[in-house]
């Protein structure tokens, strides 16, 4: 096996769209009409919410690794939380392993929304999930182009492309070569 990709997430350009998706789900509360003024309760939801995601979409990422076989390790490095790999995953596991807390966890509050159960915490743990996600979509985005054969080793601040020797290199966006 050879490593033919390391690749870091641009963090500051996930700041900016996690900033944007904020903004734009600002927007859309301000249409649906959700009370986001500023008072003491609201801080309490949106740490509340902040909390009980962050818990969900990290053990989302570790049972869904879990269910494929790999035994997640999980971490904390303030302000930091989350699940590595002590081995190589293959590149399609990685990609559900990234994609899953988004699915999952979105249409778990978005049906709980909907269904008008804890209205207010619903939404905000929907926008905190879908802020958190965006990473983890960076992720797949950038594992599409990577060979169906490869390893993705994760490395806690982005992730390595693994393939057998004589296997072309991925085509992955900007990748910091070896």
């Amino acid at each position: 096996m050879k490593k033919v990709a390391d690749c870091t997430p641009p963090r500051s350009t996930l700041y900016a769209i996690g900033v944007a998706v904020g903004v734009l789900a600002g927007f859309a509360n301000s249409f649906l009409g959700i009370d986001m003024s500023l008072r003491p309760s609201l801080f309490v939801w949106v740490l509340a919410s902040v909390i009980v995601v962050v818990a969900l979409h990290e053990g989302t990422h570790g049972a869904v690794a879990a269910l494929l076989g790999h035994k997640p390790l999980f971490g904390l490095r303030p302000p930091l939380v989350y699940v590595t790999f002590a081995g190589k995953l293959p590149r399609g596991h990685f990609m559900v392993v990234a994609i899953a807390p988004f699915v999952f966890l979105d249409v778990l509050f978005g049906f709980l929304y909907v269904r008008g159960a804890l209205k207010l915490f619903s939404d905000l743990s929907l926008i905190v999930n879908s802020i958190g996600s965006v990473a983890d979509i960076w992720v797949v985005l950038k594992l599409i182009g990577a060979p169906k054969g490869a390893l993705i080793q994760d490395t806690k601040t982005g992730f390595e492309v693994w393939v057998a020797d004589g296997t072309a290199k991925p085509e992955l966006a900007n990748p910091k070569e070896v």
